[in-house]
């Protein structure tokens, strides 16, 4: 056994990593790994991707430095399955293994590389359910009527019929709806026409280009 690397995090200031020092330090001696790194994130939440102390874990890792890492639980790692398995495969082209002890799984064994197999077909999963709600929920709001993309300019026509309407007392919510506009944009040719300002404007109530 070479040298094996120890990685402890904790998300608040409040909260210490040396519980977790201890128990991983304990579980190494009792093995008879000696040689052992520490590496602690004080105060670094998971959904992190990039840490200081993972960082160079991570860096040492890659050069060979370490045949195992050893970790309390997976959310140590991160906070998304995404993040735990792009450390596994990092240690995988190292030829390092992850302990998880908490967990019971290491990647050097049949049990634990079935059980990284698994964790990847159910990031898969999240990452395939989430596209279709994404897509579903984009239908939804195009069958409602919501336009996608860049906003469009209001035409100085629009802008004319705008005013007719408002000068007939519709309201600007009843102006909105029967032309298709932004509620925003119809305030902001009647706002426009107020102040004096240009007659180009955009649906979204934006400043209208020079």
């Amino acid at each position: 056994m070479s040298r094996v690397a120890i990685y402890t995090r904790v998300s608040t200031k409040e909260q210490s990593t040396e519980t977790q020092v201890v128990q991983l330090t304990a579980y190494c001696q009792s093995r008879g790994w000696t040689d052992v790194a520490v590496f602690r994130d004080d105060g670094i939440s998971g959904v992190r991707d990039n840490r200081p102390e993972l960082d160079k874990l991570r860096e040492r890792m890659l050069h060979g430095e370490f045949s195992s890492i050893v970790v309390s639980k997976m959310d140590r790692l991160g906070r998304s399955l995404g993040m735990i398995l792009r450390f596994w495969d990092e240690a995988d082209s190292a030829g390092a293994r992850v302990i998880v002890i908490d967990q019971g799984i290491d990647t050097s064994t049949p049990a634990g590389r079935l059980q990284r197999n698994m964790l990847a077909a159910l990031a898969e999963f999240e990452r395939e359910l989430i596209m279709e709600r994404t897509r579903a929920g984009i239908a939804r709001a195009r069958a409602l009527g919501k336009k996608f993309g860049a906003p469009r300019k209001i035409s100085e026509s629009v802008a004319r019929e705008v005013r007719a309407r408002r000068g007939r007392g519709e309201s600007l919510r009843s102006i909105s709806q029967g032309m298709n506009l932004k509620l925003g944009g119809v305030r902001s040719v009647l706002r426009r026409d107020v102040s004096g300002g240009s007659r180009a404007h955009r649906l979204d109530g934006g400043v209208p280009r020079a």
